[in-house]
């Protein structure tokens, strides 16, 4: 995967959300540009139409891409639907593979413990031949996903008399063992460094502090105030860097943002009121007794708000469900989740972003490419599941457009 660096500068790669962009965001990203020092890069690979939530991103690719070049990014590439809705494991690997196709050297993340030495032992215990059988029964017994891997990591953990502190693993700290599990199962050589998150966790819906804001709390903000714009640029003030700020409020001024999903909850509803139970057999995160109960829900529910309130529980949480909903409708497979993006597609750049980028395009690794325009992107199923997102994405803006609007947007290239 590695190939020979076009330079000897460090290359930081981030893989970010940016749901927006914020305070929180642009920290990780000044201690990328640290790490890289005057001479190196910053690149992210960003989610592009869809979140790890199994929603779709607040804006679009391209208009986020562009907010990350105000927060300190070089070069911003996609991780592309399906990946971007994965699991951990699923969004870590795309993740690191795209870094390791275009030369990152570093990758570097947030978590809440900041500690590499906890993050990595942690990681040890993923990798031990007993976490898989630990884990699968903890799912049996009805724990939700995230809930089971904390509790098989401590497990292992007292088995082996290792004293984890309390909390550990939470949340981001999940995701960065999923990166280091990802570098070690590619077999790449990037080195990883961890930043402690700052400030509100990102699932408070609450904004209590505009130094390191929760995204869940901006979200809700955005939502709310949308149609009042004097009142969101009020609220959102020093929430994220000015510039940043009026590219998203331009965008909602254009009714080309926020997002809202709402209208895939009737398609979601009907979809698994006809549902045949074989489809699971195939269908990405809908096993263990998901699709049935789905099934059975959306029989009950008389409206598509009562389904989604229905399906969701302890053991299959908000995340869990809109991932898999989404990943029934689009028709992902668990193999499209653990095959490798074939290619990414350019989000933004500045001068240093395209400047290497045209230097990495002479020793390109011709299994993956980095497409400038969607619509060159290549044929096969990579591209088909993509369009597939364009076509729900591009229904839940505030002025839905047609299917293909998306693929008529282009790189931003910063001057």
């Amino acid at each position: 995967m590695n190939k020979a660096k076009t330079s000897k500068s460090p290359v930081v790669g981030v893989v970010c959300e940016l749901n927006p962009l914020h305070n929180g965001h642009v920290y990780l990203l000044s201690e990328a540009k640290r790490l890289a020092g005057d001479e190196g890069l910053v690149v992210c690979v960003m989610s592009g139409k869809s979140t790890q939530r199994g929603e779709c991103a607040i804006a679009s690719p391209f208009v986020r891409g562009r907010m990350a070049l105000c927060g300190g990014a070089d070069l911003v590439v996609e991780l592309p639907f399906p990946w971007s809705s994965g699991s951990a494991e699923a969004f870590a690997d795309a993740g690191v593979h795209i870094l390791a196709a275009l030369g990152a050297d570093h990758l570097i993340f947030g978590s809440e413990c900041g500690d590499m030495t906890l993050l990595s032992k942690g990681a040890e215990l993923m990798g031990a031949v007993d976490f898989s059988e630990t884990y699968a029964a903890l799912c049996r017994q009805g724990k939700g996903t995230a809930a089971a891997y904390t509790e098989t990591i401590r497990r292992l953990a007292d088995t082996r008399g290792w004293k984890l502190p309390e909390g550990f693993p939470s949340s981001n700290d999940l995701l960065g063992l999923a990166y280091l599990s990802a570098i070690r199962r590619l077999s790449v050589s990037m080195c990883a460094h961890t930043v402690k998150r700052l400030g509100q966790d990102f699932r408070d819906e609450l904004l209590t502090d505009v130094s390191y804001p929760s995204a869940t709390a901006l979200r809700r903000l955005i939502h709310e105030a949308a149609d009042d714009p004097v009142c969101l640029a009020a609220v959102l003030k020093d929430t994220m860097p000015d510039e940043a700020l009026e590219i998203l409020l331009q965008e909602i001024a254009e009714n080309t943002a926020p997002t809202d999903d709402t209208p895939l909850w009737a398609y979601y509803h009907t979809y698994f009121r006809l549902y045949h139970p074989a489809t699971a057999e195939v269908t990405a995160e809908v096993g263990g007794g998901l699709a049935s109960h789905l099934h059975k829900c959306a029989l009950a529910a008389d409206t598509p708000a009562a389904f989604m309130k229905e399906a969701e529980t302890k053991q299959y949480t908000r995340a869990r469900l809109r991932r898999s909903l989404l990943f029934a409708v689009t028709g992902v497979t668990d193999t499209d989740l653990h095959i490798m993006p074939a290619y990414t597609r350019l989000l933004a750049a500045n001068e240093r972003g395209r400047t290497y980028l045209k230097a990495r395009r002479k020793c390109e690794d011709p299994t993956f490419s980095v497409v400038t325009k969607p619509a060159d992107a290549p044929e096969g199923r990579q591209r088909f599941l993509d369009e597939q997102m364009d076509r729900l994405f591009t229904l839940c803006l505030p002025t839905p457009k047609e299917a293909g609007w998306l693929v008529r947007q282009g790189a931003y290239i910063k001057p």
